[in-house]
């Protein structure tokens, strides 16, 4: 009882376990990435001025994208509105419970943790299969669209024990792939205002030496 109490959702009405209706988003914003990858797949096959080089540069871009795009949600996240806030609200509150107890990502299940940013992805997948048909527009898309979901899921390898992690996770963070736990732990060093970025983190050292986020406030 004690442990449960411990481990409690921060806001009311939270929980840590994956609904169907959690999962079923989740499996549509697969099926929608899936999609987009087969679209790009058949232009890259069918379209002979296309050049793979780009294709991937564009790839890369939207993965550091990415990162930097989770970066500036989660320092708007953590920093303006709370629970009543309109359309975000609940994120809002997850976000800035998560400094409160932030052991409690660690568990959730992949579908609790991810469905949010899945539901806000669907659109853009929509309007990427509808209407871009650019081989280097649709990479940066996908790959973007992939990470952005994902985020939270490398949020919560950055708080998870060594010795509780998988090795895929592991791997990832020794090749520089995603935000390891060193880099994150000082997010959660107060005064709590650096390392926003937590895909890969490459960003991070950026923006925090130009004092990006402190522009952002200004503005």
């Amino acid at each position: 009882a004690a442990a449960t109490s411990y481990f409690q959702p921060l806001q009311p009405g939270d929980q840590l376990e994956s609904t169907p209706g959690m999962r079923r988003i989740c499996a549509a914003a697969a099926g929608g990435i899936g999609l987009m990858c087969a679209k790009l797949a058949f232009i890259m096959c069918t379209v002979p001025a296309v050049s793979p080089p780009l294709v991937g540069l564009a790839a890369l871009a939207g993965f550091e994208f990415a990162d930097f795009g989770s970066g500036v949600y989660h320092w708007s996240m953590d920093n303006y509105g709370n629970r009543d806030t309109p359309i975000w609200g609940k994120q809002i509150e997850a976000f800035q419970g998560h400094h409160e107890r932030p052991w409690t990502i660690c568990h959730r299940p992949t579908a609790n943790n991810l469905h949010m940013p899945a539901t806000a992805a669907l659109p853009f997948m929509a309007l990427y299969l509808l209407f871009v048909n650019g081989a280097c527009a649709l990479a940066f898309g996908t790959v973007t669209l992939v990470f952005a979901i994902c985020a939270q899921e490398l949020h919560k390898w950055a708080h998870t024990m060594a010795k509780d992690s998988a090795p895929l996770p592991d791997a990832m963070q020794r090749a520089g792939l995603t935000i390891t736990r060193k880099a994150h732990l000082w997010h959660h060093k107060a005064p709590y205002d650096c390392n926003y970025c937590i895909v890969s983190g490459h960003c991070n050292p950026f923006l925090d030496r130009v004092g990006f986020f402190p522009a952002l406030e200004r503005l």
